[in-house]
C-alpha cells in the first residue's frame, strides 16, 4: 500500500498569505470560522475545476446552508465541466439540492441551454420543471431553442417550452405561441395562452379572442386571463359574450379580464352578473365594477 504523500508533495493552493492548502483542506476550509477564508476557498475551488467537482457536489447536500451556498459559488465558476454533475444533482431527493443545481446551471448562460433543452424530454416531471425554470432564468439565449421545442412531438415538452417563453417575455416568441394556441393538446393551448398574456403583445389579441370559442373551459379561461393582461379594448365585446356561458368558470374568467381592461362598456353586463347564481362570479363582478369605477 502506498504511503500518503506529505503535504509538501501535494499540490497546494494559496488561500491566504501564510501558506497553501491541498484539495481536501480547501473543502474543509468552507467551514472555517473566518468568512474571508471560507469565501476565498470557494473561489479557488471554482478555479481548480474538475478535481474539485465531486466534493463540491457533495457539499451542495450539506446540512449547513452556508456550505451549500459557498459550494454553489464555486461550481458556478467552473463552466461546462460542471454541467453533467449539476444535471445529476437536479434529480436528487433533497429539494434544496435540486433548486441550487438549477440556479447554478442558469448562471452558465448559453452553454447550458442545449443540455437543459434535452432535459425537457425526461420522464420525471420535477426534472422537466427545473429545466424549464433554468431556461427561463437564462433568458435570451434560450428563446430560439424553446421556440423550436414548441414543435416537439411530446406534449409535455411543448407545455414547458411555452411556460418558459412566457417567463422570458421575448416578443420573438409571440407568433410561435399564437400557433401553439391551436395545438392539438389542451394543456399546450392553455400554456401558450397564458404565456401570451405574460408577454402582453397586442398581436396576440385576435388569436386569444378566437380561443374564447374553444369548447374546453381550460382553454377559454387562460385566454380570457391573457386578454385581461394585454388590455386591448377590442376584446371587450368577445369577453362580454363569454358571460352568457353556462359554465361559471368561464363567466368568472371573463369578468376578471373585463375588470383588468377597465372599459366602461362592460359595466351593464357586470351589474347583471351581481345577480349570478355563483358566489365566485358575483364577487368577481363586484370587484371588477369597483376597479372600473375607481
Amino acid at each position: 500500500m502506498k504511503d500518503t504523500p506529505p503535504l509538501s508533495e501535494k499540490k497546494t493552493y494559496s488561500v491566504h498569505s501564510t501558506g497553501g492548502m491541498d484539495l481536501q483542506s480547501l473543502i474543509a476550509a468552507l467551514r472555517h470560522t473566518n468568512l474571508g477564508i471560507r469565501w476565498r476557498a470557494a473561489l479557488i475551488l471554482g478555479e481548480i475545476g474538475e478535481p474539485a467537482l465531486k466534493p463540491l457536489i457533495r457539499a451542495l447536500k450539506d446540512e449547513d446552508k452556508d456550505i451549500q451556498w459557498l459550494a454553489g459559488i464555486a461550481l458556478s465558476r467552473m463552466g461546462t465541466v460542471a454541467i453533467p454533475e449539476l444535471i445529476r444533482a437536479m434529480s436528487e431527493k433533497d429539494y434544496d439540492v435540486r433548486w441550487r443545481a438549477t440556479i447554478i446551471l442558469a448562471k452558465f448562460g448559453d452553454i447550458a441551454v442545449d443540455p437543459l433543452i434535452g432535459l425537457l424530454k425526461e420522464k420525471e416531471s420535477d426534472l422537466r420543471w427545473h429545466s424549464a425554470l433554468a431556461l427561463s432564468l437564462i433568458g435570451g439565449p434560450a428563446v430560439e431553442p424553446l421556440i423550436l421545442a414548441l414543435k416537439d412531438r411530446d406534449w409535455f415538452v411543448r407545455v414547458r417550452a411555452a411556460w418558459a417563453l412566457g417567463e422570458i417575455g421575448d416578443e420573438k416568441a409571440v407568433e410561435p405561441l399564437i400557433q401553439s394556441v391551436n395545438d392539438q393538446d389542451w394543456y399546450v393551448r392553455w400554456s401558450a395562452a397564458d404565456a401570451l398574456g405574460k408577454i402582453g403583445d397586442r398581436k396576440a389579441t385576435r388569436c386569444l379572442i378566437a380561443a374564447l370559442k374553444e369548447p374546453d373551459s381550460f382553454v377559454q379561461v387562460p385566454a380570457a386571463w391573457a386578454l385581461g393582461k394585454i388590455g386591448d379594448k377590442t376584446s371587450v365585446g368577445a369577453l362580454m359574450q363569454s358571460l352568457k356561458s353556462p359554465d361559471w368558470y368561464i363567466r368568472w374568467g371573463a369578468i376578471e379580464a373585463l375588470g383588468k381592461i377597465g372599459d366602461k362598456r362592460a359595466l351593464e353586463v357586470l351589474e347583471m352578473a351581481l345577480e349570478d347564481k355563483d358566489d365566485y362570479v358575483r364577487t368577481a363582478a363586484e370587484e371588477a365594477i369597483n376597479r372600473i369605477l375607481s
